[in-house]
């Protein structure tokens, strides 16, 4: 045996053998299941012997849904995520004002949310030349749905010129009809393709980097949207990227890639290119299609079916037509490749779930596991399709900590209270698959099994629609089992089972005795995946 887990309380999530106290691990996959007296006399050797002190052990964590690459390149950003207001954040971006004119550099930072500042307004671009006109400047918001960019920064990526007459920009416009340097949705590419592009010895220190930082949290898989990063060559040079780390056991985290395309000659040219879902190189696999169907909440972007209730001239964004979406899902759907698609707003959903059935119609196809990302603003018959199709429900809890300060203001109280309901998708028969979409929150685990649990900010004491809530067995489930589902793994992942891969994490307290509002305090102790210890914290 290669390391032996003892003296601990080991919920396997495995109902053939729900609880034991020891777990022996050969060669990254686990061997034995037991007591204590029945699995250290296989101690050989080189056992490493592993006292877990009576602590919590669980599957490993598997984030379902975030943005990996994003969130390694924003640790090296300004971080805006705690200013009060504009003035707060322009002082942070000042700072580097030198440096960034002598280096030729961009000041990018990122992070701010508008609806936390005394003015709740987005600045725009002459707010930004304030700082600098001479150097650009970009600030991301939180949803990653806008970037607010100065005149430099425009007019390096071409869209300075840009009129609201002529525009077919995602852009806003001041009323003289010149850019304000608002980048909505997928006009965000062109500020990143005017960027200085990273080197891929860059990329894979901030992969690295990223990956030691999820190990903390006890995290095991991430599921990815990375294309976006490097747009324009449909993710061929993330792929080759994570490929190679992965080939030179250079992955202390499985990856597992949604790949984000945005036409139909793409999704071609990424299957030209040999690539499909499942396509493996051990820690690092192809996973579905992602497709971006609309925007954020926040935002005003989510697609409504009807106007914003605090914004009765707006009713969001939708990227595609109806032909479009119907296009791209069934030429995946087609080459039996996974889909996953972003819908916020319930007319996106509309969209996605129409595209869907369409599919299915035309091509049946089994197990195919396509699946709806955020599903967050639906009515009750619109949930009843999850059901219906089959679909994974990507969601991410603790989303609730900002969105209960909006939503109701945003759709009114009815629609507010069939969404977000995860109670009403585990009563269905749903699959629940847990995430973060971090950076736009941190991965944390934790906070996001409390938040599943309570529905209750922690440090306000306010609490949303708390009936619609999962217990902690469900929330738990969501991030172990059903994230290995999701990216079809749960054969080899997701329960401590013997045959299965060593993907195993370790707390200083039992989950399922605490009261569920002391979640997010429970300390991650260990993680392995894989049969490798990626943390550890003394136990």
């Amino acid at each position: 045996m290669d390391t032996i887990f003892y003296n601990g309380i080991i919920d396997t999530q495995d109902e053939a053998y729900p609880v034991c106290s020891a777990v022996a691990v050969k060669n990254g996959i686990i061997t034995a299941l037991g007591n204590d007296e029945e699995i250290l006399p296989l101690k050989e050797k080189d056992t490493e012997l592993i006292d877990l002190k009576g602590s919590f052990m669980v599957p490993g964590f598997t984030d379902s849904h975030m943005h990996f690459l994003f969130y390694a390149q924003e640790k090296g950003q300004i971080d805006l995520s705690g200013v009060k207001n504009f003035r707060e954040a322009a002082d942070l971006c000042s700072k580097y004002v030198e440096s960034a004119r002598e280096n030729n550099r961009w000041i990018r930072a990122a992070g701010f949310n508008q609806d936390f500042w005394e003015e709740k307004e987005i600045p725009t671009r002459m707010d930004l030349d304030r700082i600098a006109d001479d150097v650009p400047i970009v600030m991301r918001r939180t949803c990653h749905h806008i970037t607010v960019c100065n005149s430099k920064a425009l007019e390096l990526a071409g869209l300075l010129s840009e009129r609201k007459e002529t525009s077919c920009r995602e852009m806003g416009f001041y009323e003289d009809g010149t850019p304000n340097g608002v980048v909505r949705e997928m006009t965000q590419n062109v500020i990143s393709e005017a960027m200085p592009p990273l080197s891929d010895w860059e990329l894979k220190e901030l992969i690295q980097s990223a990956a030691k930082d999820a190990a903390r949290q006890g995290i095991t898989e991430v599921q990815t949207d990375d294309f976006a990063l490097i747009p324009g060559d449909c993710g061929e040079r993330i792929l080759k990227i994570y490929r190679e780390m992965a080939e030179q056991d250079q992955l202390d985290v499985r990856i597992y890639e949604q790949c984000s395309v945005e036409t139909t000659d793409g999704l071609q040219r990424f299957l030209d290119n040999g690539h499909k879902t499942g396509e493996s190189h051990g820690f690092f696999r192809v996973g579905p299609i992602k497709i971006i169907a609309d925007g954020s909440l926040g935002a005003h972007t989510a697609a409504m079916t009807e106007p914003y209730l605090n914004e009765p001239s707006v009713t969001g964004v939708l990227n595609y037509t109806d032909e479009e979406m119907e296009q791209l899902v069934a030429m995946a759907h087609a080459h039996h490749l996974q889909t996953a698609i972003h819908c916020i707003g319930d007319d996106a959903l509309r969209q996605a779930v129409l595209a869907l059935r369409k599919a299915h119609l035309k091509n049946p196809q089994s197990d195919i596991r396509h699946g709806i990302v955020h599903c967050q603003i639906m009515n009750r018959e619109q949930q009843n399709w999850f059901q219906k199709l089959n679909l994974i429900a990507y969601i991410q809890p603790v989303f609730l900590r900002y969105d209960m300060n909006i939503a109701e203001d945003c759709v009114g109280k009815q629609l507010a209270a069939s969404s977000y309901n995860w109670r009403r998708f585990a009563d269905l028969g749903v699959h629940l698959a847990g995430g973060s979409d971090c950076p736009v929150e941190k991965f944390d685990v934790l906070p996001n099994l409390e938040y599943a649990v309570t529905r209750t900010n922690p440090e306000t004491g306010q609490s949303w629609f708390p009936e619609n809530s999962l217990t902690v067995r469900e929330a738990l489930k969501a991030f172990t089992l059903e994230g290995a589902y999701a990216s079809f793994s749960e054969g080899v992942r997701g329960t401590i089972t013997i045959g299965k891969y060593a993907d195993l994490t370790v707390m200083d307290r039992n989950l399922l005795e605490i009261p569920p509002e002391e979640i997010h305090n429970v300390k991650i102790l260990l993680t392995m995946t894989g049969g490798k210890v990626t943390y550890r914290e003394a136990i």
